[in-house]
């Protein structure tokens, strides 16, 4: 893929829906995803993440950010729970296996990238060197919050870093995995997860990333964006302002199941104008 020098691809692997590749371009604040590796010492045991009788999962951190254990765990339990909630919220309970078994932390960028050509065979030079985090199977990868602070700050300039801005990510990737996990189980696949556009929107609007006062959309700027089966430009911040325009329309509890049909979003529209009054 040939790719003018201002853009970023942002790498994500997901065994059930193959190498996924997005591009995203830099010059307008795009967010996150990116999964990367670490060095993770041979020599200790991975130690488990008490979630009483809910779960227990198994959190890998490098020798240098062991006495960092306890934030880690916090901040993926909290997310877990978060993201529990919000499709909850939504009218839609997650399936009652575990959405992950353990957590891998890296402590850079390059030594997630060494680890995602180890274990998966992808191209070195198509993983990003701004690779951040994914979920590949029941396993978050995560870069460490320094080296996320890093990427973040050179990604995302215009977008001030906050205390929040870390969890996000957890978030985001969290609910990658239950958005899938709902489609699998619901409508028996996960391309029941509809357009990247939107699927990316969704994990945007439910980690509370580029919030912004802005309005939502009109129906025709949507329509401009996502109508006729238009992909809009690569922006995270983009496809999260088109999903909360959605929801605020017509509900996230509406919008999933109809993601994969085809005309979506158009149907939605489509469906109003039959129910109007007068209208069979």
């Amino acid at each position: 893929m040939s790719l003018p020098s201002h853009y970023s691809v942002i790498f994500s692997f997901r065994r059930s829906t193959s190498w996924v590749y997005s591009v995203l371009a830099q010059s307008v604040a795009v967010v996150l995803l990116l999964s990367t590796g670490c060095h993770v010492s041979q020599t200790k045991r991975p130690r488990p993440i008490s979630e009483g009788s809910v779960q227990s999962l198994r959190l890998e951190l490098p020798p240098s950010l062991e006495h960092e254990r306890s934030e880690y765990e916090s901040e993926v339990l909290k997310g877990l729970d978060e993201v529990a909630n919000f499709f909850r919220s939504s009218g839609f309970e997650l399936p009652s296996q575990k959405l992950i078994e353990s957590v891998l932390v890296f402590d850079s960028s390059s030594k997630g990238r060494e680890y995602m050509v180890r274990e998966y065979g992808a191209p070195l030079k198509s993983i990003p060197e701004t690779f951040s985090g994914t979920v590949e199977g029941r396993r978050l990868l995560l870069v460490s919050h320094e080296s996320y602070r890093e990427i973040w700050r050179k990604l995302y300039s215009e977008w001030p870093w906050t205390d929040k801005t870390y969890h996000q990510l957890i978030v985001h990737e969290l609910a990658h995995r239950a958005h899938e996990a709902i489609s699998i189980s619901r409508f028996g696949s996960a391309d029941a997860m509809g357009p990247p556009w939107f699927f990316e929107g969704l994990a945007v609007v439910c980690a509370g990333q580029f919030e912004t006062d802005q309005p939502p959309m009109s129906r025709e700027e949507m329509e401009k964006q996502v109508g006729l089966g238009r992909t809009p430009k690569a922006s995270y911040p983009l496809y999260g302002r088109i999903v909360r325009s959605l929801v605020a329309e017509f509900g996230m509890k509406t919008l999933i199941p109809k993601a994969s049909e085809q005309g979506f979003p158009e149907i939605l529209w489509s469906n109003q104008v039959m129910h109007k009054p007068g209208k069979k």
